[in-house]
């Protein structure tokens, strides 16, 4: 009984050993793709905490950045995940994550919203607002980071 007990104590134990593995490997893509991003926003920006990064994938992958300098200036920084401008915004030049969601729920009234990012469609910088509908319907509804202008929605069926 106890040859059992032990070699199923090394079966668990190389079985979680096994699961971490592939989730650090699963997860390494993207920690790599957030460090060059933040290498180049950092080039632009002298961010001294970072508060927020949000992994944006709709034409084009964005990487945004949210956070301040030493001065305590708060800025958003968009890079792309290839090549191209780098977009850097005061936040207080645009609208924050509970306007937006305010914007949804005042016009969609959704059952449940899953999450809130920032992005960038066709060079304009935006809030993407996930949510379950009336319907229990997946949704996207889109705002403007400018000045919440509705941007546009789709909902996919379950």
């Amino acid at each position: 009984m106890r040859k059992w007990t032990i070699l199923l104590f090394i079966f668990l134990c190389l079985a979680i050993w096994q699961a971490v593995s592939v989730y650090q490997d699963a997860l390494w893509p993207k920690q790599s793709m957030e460090a060059k991003a933040l290498e180049r926003a950092k080039e632009k920006v002298a961010f001294a905490q970072i508060d927020r990064i949000y992994t944006y994938h709709g034409e084009e992958a964005y990487i945004v950045f949210v956070g301040k300098t030493k001065k305590g200036k708060k800025y958003v920084v968009w890079v792309p995940e290839k090549k191209g401008k780098i977009v850097i915004k005061r936040a207080e030049s645009g609208i924050t994550e509970a306007e937006a969601i305010a914007a949804l729920k005042a016009e969609r009234h959704p059952k449940k919203i899953i999450s809130a990012r920032l992005g960038m469609e066709k060079g304009v910088p935006l809030w993407e607002l996930t949510y379950i509908d009336q319907y229990d319907r997946y949704s996207f509804y889109y705002v403007s980071f400018t000045d919440g202008t509705f941007l546009k929605r789709y909902s996919f069926q379950q």
